[in-house]
């Protein structure tokens, strides 16, 4: 190990220590460590970056700690920043040590013991003191500037966990409600085909486009809630499990059909002076735990990645078959909310149909088709898991999709987020 002498100075790399004549130089470890990396790269200007992956690559500090540490060395060395003799200042860049006279000899051989006159000791002990007085002080200072650093970068750790988790909420709920929202539209059209060629249906082909943009708005809305509480519990390290997914997905649903109930009832209410008991709140509660759990399940059986050669691997093909598991869920919730006389979005067009004079989208027509006098219970059941089922198709497909390529991206990801039971 090398032992560095410049002017007055003796630097020890192995005993640790800075003599000046004899002297020890008080200095904390940092300080010291920084000192030896300018005299080591003393040929060189040295960037900031490169002292703070040297010195202080085991915390986060700004600027300010290492102008406090060169103050520091420049008080300890008798420097001057305006005319330096040992550190210079580099303007935009860093500092380099200017010394021209430095002596660089194996740290192993003993170095001379300084004769001293009669009256010195007491004046180095006084000095001694001194610059341990100094010494606290400059530690002091050290702490308090290490202490708003570690504030200011947990601070910003946080507001990039809050950055991270807006941004996860936002493309949860945008896949979810896109997807269910083409769920919706394909749902239409299949509804309005079925119901224009059913016995004695009075409703015109043109009704199909109609139930395809009530399809796609009722699915974009319920997918909405449903997706953003998801995504919120999924980016929460508490509430990623099966437990935190169902009260998420359930309390967004919830919400959006609050919403959407207190639209309706107002809408139909000023337009039309219909005053109905049109459900919403309870409904979008049964229907958002359904997904919840359903996702859940889904997602702890998550296979392996698309290949990147773009084949589909067990993923791809088990997609459909987990989007199918939510489905399902969300097919019983919507029979139980049937079974309870809370009918979903068709089986309300067919009360307001029924209610309404002159309206064409009556629901009776495929009651009959199912053989029944008219819309009845077992008519209503199919209608409403089939939308329960559509719906959840559309949300798990979406998301599940997401987790497939998150994986890929990010094999590691897959193991870290199973949901935990």
């Amino acid at each position: 190990m090398p032992r560095y002498r410049f002017s007055d100075f003796t630097l020890s790399t192995r005993k640790r220590l800075l003599i000046r004549n004899g002297r020890q130089l008080p200095l904390i470890p940092r300080y010291l460590d920084l000192l030896i990396f300018l005299i080591e790269r003393r040929r060189d200007a040295v960037h900031r970056r490169e002292i703070f992956d040297r010195v202080w690559s085991d915390v986060i500090v700004s600027d300010s700690a290492l102008s406090q540490a060169i103050r520091t060395l420049r008080r300890t060395l008798g420097d001057d920043s305006r005319e330096p003799r040992f550190i210079r200042t580099v303007s935009r860049h860093g500092y380099q040590f200017t010394c021209p006279d430095v002596i660089e000899e194996p740290d192993d051989v003993p170095e001379p013991v300084p004769v001293r006159a009669p009256g010195v000791e007491s004046d180095l002990s006084a000095e001694a003191r001194s610059a341990k007085s100094d010494l606290s002080a400059e530690a002091r200072s050290a702490t308090t500037d290490l202490s708003a650093e570690a504030r200011s970068a947990k601070a910003e750790q946080t507001r990039q966990k809050v950055g991270a988790s807006m941004t996860a909420l936002m493309t949860g709920a945008t896949r979810a409600c896109a997807g269910a929202a083409l769920a919706g539209a394909a749902a239409g059209i299949a509804g309005g085909l079925l119901l224009s060629v059913a016995p004695g249906n009075a409703a015109p082909l043109a009704i199909v486009p109609v139930l395809v943009l009530m399809g796609a708005g009722a699915g974009a809305a319920g997918g909405l809630g449903v997706g953003a509480g998801l995504a919120f519990a999924e980016s929460s390290s508490r509430l990623r499990n099966a437990g935190g997914l169902t009260i998420g997905a359930a309390a967004g649903g919830a919400a959006i059909g609050m919403a959407v109930q207190w639209l309706m009832r107002w809408s139909l209410a000023a337009v039309v002076g219909l005053n109905l008991p049109i459900g919403g709140a309870f409904e979008g509660l049964v229907i958002g735990a359904a997904a919840g759990v359903g996702y859940a399940i889904a997602r702890r059986h998550q296979g392996t990645p698309l290949r990147r050669s773009g084949r589909p691997g067990p993923a791809a093909r088990s997609r459909l078959q987990r989007a199918a598991v939510v489905a399902a869920f969300c097919a019983a919730g919507a029979l139980a909310l049937t079974w309870a006389g809370r009918p979903l979005v068709g089986g309300t067009l067919h009360v307001i149909a029924r209610e309404a004079r002159g309206s064409q989208i009556s629901l009776t027509p495929l009651g009959r088709l199912m053989g029944e006098p008219g819309f009845g219970p077992v008519s209503q059941a199919l209608i409403a898991a089939w939308e329960g089922g559509v719906f959840g198709f559309g949300v798990g497909i979406a998301l599940l999709r997401r987790r497939s390529h998150a994986d890929l991206t990010n094999p590691s990801s897959a193991a870290q987020d199973l949901p935990r039971a």
